[in-house]
């Protein structure tokens, strides 16, 4: 009996380690790279953050946040891509209602330019939350993160011109324990994220 609770402990240990190993190997790349896709009309005018995992540029062009003509956003992951359609479709249009919300609660800027705002979902990580409840029980944290990246830019109503644009390419911290055991979640919330930056981007200069 001893034997076999020995024999028990070992594979326990064993399993803790390729998993710690993984986590490891996993960790050495924690940020999302933000992506260019061709999306963008003024990629090569952006400023890259250090860790290359948000790209932006802001115009001195004043935007008026309440006058957004249209919001539109395509998805830009191959067709045979894991994410299924109706989870594309309802990424879109999350990303959309979050873009929406965001600039609506900016102040008016009287004065402003009305805008177009497009955008590309570029990257979706999904999760598995059957094995992050798994990983959960031997390492105390669930081992996929998941994440998305988006590009997005905010044109000129009527010249069409880039008045700011924005790559962000998020993975969801541990923080997020809760949004690890659904398979779109982090996404979601990277998505979210992504909306948020985008509107302290047109706030800057608003």
């Amino acid at each position: 009996m001893k034997r076999l609770i020995n024999s028990e402990s070992v594979i326990t240990r064993t399993f803790r380690l390729l998993f710690l190993l993984a986590v490891s190997s996993l960790g050495a790349c924690s940020t999302m790279q933000a992506t260019d896709t061709g999306f963008l009309k003024n990629r090569s005018e952006m400023t890259t953050s250090k860790d290359g995992g948000t790209a932006f540029f802001r115009s001195s062009t004043p935007v008026d946040p309440h006058q957004v003509r249209s919001i539109s956003v395509e998805w830009a992951m191959p067709i045979d891509a894991v994410v299924p359609e109706t989870e594309r479709l309802q990424l879109a249009s999350m990303l959309k209602t979050a873009i929406s919300r965001e600039t609506e609660a900016l102040p008016k800027n009287v004065g402003g330019h009305p805008v177009v705002i497009r955008a590309v979902i570029t990257r979706v990580e999904t999760v598995n939350p059957a094995l992050n409840v798994l990983t959960s029980v031997f390492l105390t944290v669930p081992l996929y993160r998941g994440g998305a990246a988006v590009e997005i830019e905010v044109l000129d109503a009527e010249t069409r011109q880039p008045l700011a644009s924005i790559a962000h390419a998020y993975f969801v911290p541990i923080t997020e324990f809760k949004s690890r055991f659904s398979a779109l979640g982090p996404a979601e919330l990277a998505l979210n994220a992504a909306a948020v930056e985008l509107a302290k981007l047109l706030h800057e200069k608003s």
